[in-house]
């Protein structure tokens, strides 16, 4: 099934005429393509009075001398990107396999195993775990699929990862709410945020943009570390965040959530999905709506411990998926408006200082995406059109301090894909793209214009036989700013045995920073801001190796992941709040600056539908300050999670706990006495959450709690009685603001 998609934001009439003129120009060109191959594998019963086939869960999907493969849902649903290489799919469980050839006309696949013989007092059972390790990839994928994410709250993606160890989640600072995510110790900003395999969540959108994917919109999430395929371009670091939507031809046909906690937080949540009879169309409409209108001041330094928001979203998708010619097409439209600051500022008033320091952030996006795929006999063949378009505007103020900008950015890429002398272990994809980003800043009055043109070029070879894979890749883009730029990247697998496997991975990126949008957090302190001198490109190279064994013990499954990545930087944006107390300089790295990221993570059922997950973080992260090289400020050096997930046997109610370890953190109210860094650290803390889930045929009833242990950050907000001051300063976020809090809400779905 083809995965062709339009995103867009929109929500006046300006932004209307700008899709038209979007659209009307990528019609001259053909589209893009993400094809994939439904089906569904069930089992005979033993029973010959029984007619009913039950669903095989956990069984393995694997297109034939590839590492491209998937598993089985708790349905015995799988969904499989349609391979070049090959057409025959092999399916296994529990010691039965089969091979089967796919036309390229086939959409859906029904697969029948015969009964298994029952052997006395012996029983064969399998499930999926929520979170997974692929065995396939040659790069490190860990996928979470829709059953983790239900297991907390999960509005957006930025809650997302509330279960899961690679993801750093934060607050930003003390008064936007804004959240932001850390991979292998460095800000998202230098992993690759894309939907569906496009970049998406980059430029302007980088602070607020993780609020913008509703979590009950998120089929999955691929988390790949380290530098991620040349195909999907330059700007991959530290490792890529993929989200794969529902798509309208395997999705319920309704789905319904609704959220509410106590500070006030409304959600609505509908997804409708519809596949047209005789027909090869079908079509999926997605709606979001939230609002939290309460004003609240639990440690009552006069400001807002959470700002008011609104927010409203939509997604309107198509999919045609013919014999030959595969199309997605999708569009997107957000408008969010966020009210914060001191309870006493109003926003009908002038802003001055005598009606108390507030902030507004209010965010109109417009979006739109297409893929396009065409099949070619032989059908190892194929050719791919993708097309993005965006156009973001922010309006914001933060006390006396104005921030506008504007983004008009335009993305195409091309991937042509075959194999070499029709040898299904020698896979080359190859392809042109470029990319357009116009942005249009102002901070109090003074503009900053730019506009980017990267055309580029890639080619990426894969080696697949055997229990072995490698992928090199390398890409060369000309910017027209920065000259030219070359990154290659190398990405290596053995599977030492069928559930042991080694990956090593070295890899170069580039990317332009945004320092107003990637760092809007400094708008609220008294700092003053200065750009030291012309700010070049980020450039960084990562190095790493893993290791997955997968293991059965007292016939429990489980599996075991470590694994070790060092980012070097070339050149590096720096922003110095440590050289002058009442400034953050930016300027261009002059001297060290790395993150070394070690992981350990175990799975393990204890015994049946009860399971564990431990893991252990430590992030070596330091960089040049002036002439010193020190800790990276606000990151944790170490970090612990444990979670603990029961299911029981009727599958009617679900238990999960999770509890995470932070440890000291270097703060940013650190001094400087001339001659060095005095340095000052936060405590460790622990969090807890917790969720109850109860299913009734289509109905889930859930209630949960966040920061059970009720921990809190005291007095966040450095000087928060004389907000104009020169001490004024709520970038010293370490821990949590708001303390213990409960949600509840429902889950209504018609299968499809």
């Amino acid at each position: 099934m083809l995965d062709y998609k339009i995103r867009y934001t929109m929500l006046s009439t300006t932004y209307k005429y700008y899709l038209i003129v979007l659209l009307g120009f990528c019609n001259t060109v053909l589209l893009a393509q993400n094809t994939s191959l439904q089906g569904q594998v069930v089992e005979t019963p033993n029973n010959s009075n029984s007619d009913d086939l039950a669903p095989v869960v956990g069984a393995n999907i694997y297109w034939a001398n590839t590492t491209q493969g998937t598993t089985t849902d708790v349905e015995g649903n799988f969904s499989i990107e349609r391979s070049t290489v090959s057409n025959l799919l092999i399916i296994s469980f529990i010691g039965q396999s089969d091979t089967i050839p796919i036309e390229a006309h086939e959409n859906d696949l029904l697969f029948t195993f015969a009964p298994i013989i029952d052997l006395d007092a012996v029983e064969i059972e399998a499930n999926q775990p929520s979170t997974y390790i692929s065995m396939l990839e040659p790069a490190k994928s860990e996928v979470i699929t829709t059953e983790e994410l239900c297991k907390a709250a999960c509005c957006n993606l930025s809650e997302s990862f509330e279960t899961n160890a690679t993801v750093d989640v934060s607050v930003s600072d003390g008064v936007s709410g804004a959240k932001k995510i850390k991979m292998l110790g460095l800000d998202g900003v230098y992993s690759q945020l894309m939907t569906e395999n496009i970049p998406s969540i980059r430029g302007l959108a980088t602070t607020y943009g993780l609020g913008y994917v509703p979590g009950t919109w998120i089929e999955s999430v691929q988390i790949n570390k380290g530098t991620g395929s040349v195909v999907n371009g330059y700007e991959s670091m530290t490792g890529q965040i993929n989200v794969e939507y529902f798509k309208p031809r395997t999705a319920d046909k309704l789905f319904l959530n609704l959220f509410v906690n106590q500070m006030g937080r409304t959600e609505i949540n509908l997804n409708i999905a519809h596949r047209f009879k005789n027909s090869d169309w079908s079509g999926m409409l997605f709606l979001h709506g939230s609002n939290f209108s309460t004003k609240l001041d639990h440690n009552e330094d006069s400001f807002l411990d959470v700002p008011q928001l609104r927010v409203a979203n939509v997604i309107n998708r198509w999919q045609y998926n013919g014999k030959r010619l595969k199309t997605q097409i999708g569009v997107k439209a957000i408008i969010e408006d966020r009210l914060g600051g001191q309870l006493s500022y109003d926003k009908t008033q002038e802003r001055t200082a005598d009606n108390g320091y507030g902030i507004g952030v209010t965010t109109k996006r417009l979006e739109y995406w297409t893929k396009t795929g065409i099949i070619f006999e032989p059908s190892f063949k194929s050719l791919a059109f993708i097309t993005s378009g965006t156009y973001h505007q922010q309006n914001s103020f933060f006390g006396l301090k104005n921030y506008s900008g504007t983004q008009k950015s335009w993305y195409f890429n091309m991937i042509y894909q075959t194999q070499i002398a029709a040898a299904p272990e020698h896979v080359l994809k190859t392809g042109l793209s470029y990319i357009y980003d116009d942005y249009n800043e102002t901070f109090n009055e003074t503009p900053y214009l730019r506009t980017e043109h990267v055309p580029g070029a890639f080619a990426e070879y894969t080696y697949a036989p055997k229990n072995f894979a490698a992928v090199l890749g390398l890409r060369t883009d000309y910017h027209n700013l920065y000259g030219w730029q070359f990154n290659p990247r190398l990405h290596v697998k053995y599977n030492i045995k069928d559930n042991t496997s080694v990956r090593a991975s070295i890899g170069r990126g580039f990317r332009v920073a945004n320092i107003f949008a990637e760092n809007t957090n400094i708008f609220a302190s008294a700092r003053n801001i200065t750009i030291a001198e012309a700010l070049l490109p980020e450039i960084a190279w990562n190095a790493g190796v893993n290791a997955t064994h997968q293991f059965t013990w007292f016939n429990r499954n489980g599996h075991v992941s470590i694994d070790a990545y060092r980012t070097q930087f070339s050149n590096q944006i720096i922003a110095d709040v440590f050289s002058d107390n009442q400034s953050i300089v930016f300027y261009n790295l002059n001297g060290e600056s790395f993150a070394n990221s070690v992981q350990i993570e175990t799975l393990y059922e204890i015994v049946k539908d009860l399971n564990l997950k431990l893991a252990y973080k430590f992030d070596d992260v330091k960089a040049t300050y002036g002439t010193q090289l020190i800790n990276l400020p606000l990151q944790s050096r170490h970090k612990a999670l444990a979670n603990i997930s029961y299911t029981t046997p009727n599958e009617r109610w679900m238990f999960d706990f999770t509890t995470q370890w932070h440890g000291p953190k270097t703060l940013l109210n650190t001094l400087n006495n001339g001659s060095s860094i005095l340095i000052d650290t936060s405590p460790s803390h622990f969090i807890f959450n917790t969720q109850i889930t109860h299913k009734y045929k289509s109905l889930e009833v859930y209630l949960g709690g966040e920061n059970l242990g009720n921990f809190t950050q005291q007095n966040p907000i450095i000087a928060a009685n004389a907000p104009f001051s020169s001490s004024f300063d709520a970038t010293n976020i370490w821990g949590p603001i708001f303390g213990r809090m409960f949600y509840a809400g429902l889950r209504f779905k018609i299968p499809k």
